[in-house]
């Protein structure tokens, strides 16, 4: 949660859809978009989080030094392209 980011030390914590927001990012965090307990609303999970995806333009506006941290294990071509993930 952000308070608990703040009660460790995290400067910033930025939720947002604007996408101008990763420029110069050092790390940009995603997880799976429907957890185990949540398959059976993945297709309506999908469309909602779609417009979301870290994919190549994503992390190339970021800039080379950004790093994709993901919560294991990761659903390749949803919440991530294969090209972000390697």
């Amino acid at each position: 949660s952000v308070e608990r980011a703040r009660a460790g030390g995290v400067s910033e914590v930025l939720i947002t859809s604007d996408i101008s927001a990763v420029e110069g990012a050092d790390y940009i965090y995603t997880d799976v978009w429907a957890s185990m307990g949540q398959k059976e609303e993945a297709d309506s999970r999908q469309k909602i989080f779609e417009p979301y995806q870290v994919n190549g333009e994503l992390m190339a506006r970021a800039g080379p030094q950004c790093r994709l941290l993901h919560c294991l294990p990761a659903e390749r071509g949803k919440e991530c392209t294969d090209e972000v993930i390697e």
